[in-house]
């Protein structure tokens, strides 16, 4: 089954799961970087997007 990005409807690639302990599939959209985990016994989908404003100021 191939997981596609909510937002730019690309393919997305597998996360190894052993990353987020193990309790959902993680994908990761190479084009917009949004990871998405999704719970198939529930068919809950939650997506999660980087944030990049914890860079320090120079």
């Amino acid at each position: 089954m191939t997981v596609l990005c909510p937002f730019c409807n690309q393919p997305m690639e597998g996360i190894d799961p052993n990353e987020y302990s193990g309790y959902a599939d993680m994908y990761i959209c190479g084009a917009c970087q949004v990871e998405q985990a999704i719970f198939w016994d529930s068919g809950e989908r939650v997506v999660l997007e980087k944030d990049d404003s914890t860079e320090l100021e120079q």
